[in-house]
């Protein structure tokens, strides 16, 4: 098997990550796509998605990716904080609230 990034996690990672935190959210959620794709089990890589559709003002979407994420690993914080402010921007308040108060029950 030969190297090729298209199949590659770790390239995908480094790819999301940095297009994230230069704010181009549609081209991050294109590449953390790829990497839910390519591993389904990665809380980090679905949280990741959700922020960058949630950047896009993609709330439906980003709040089932936070959801996913928060399946895999329920005391994921950056999952639990992105699905708040999801709900937050809906206009969702109950979920928002639960939502937080949840996070601070994680943080004590």
């Amino acid at each position: 098997m030969t190297f090729h990034p298209t199949n590659n996690p770790v390239f995908w990672k480094q790819t999301a990550d940095e297009l994230l935190a230069a704010k181009r959210f549609e081209k991050a959620a294109a590449a953390f796509q790829q990497l839910c794709d390519l591993t389904p089990n990665d809380a980090d890589a679905w949280c990741g998605l959700g922020q960058s559709l949630a950047g896009l003002e993609r709330y439906g979407d980003a709040v089932a990716s936070f959801e996913r994420s928060l399946v895999l690993r329920p005391d994921a914080q950056n999952s639990l904080e992105g699905l708040a402010n999801c709900y937050e921007a809906r206009g969702e308040f109950e979920k928002m609230t639960a939502c937080r108060i949840r996070l601070g029950k994680l943080s004590e």
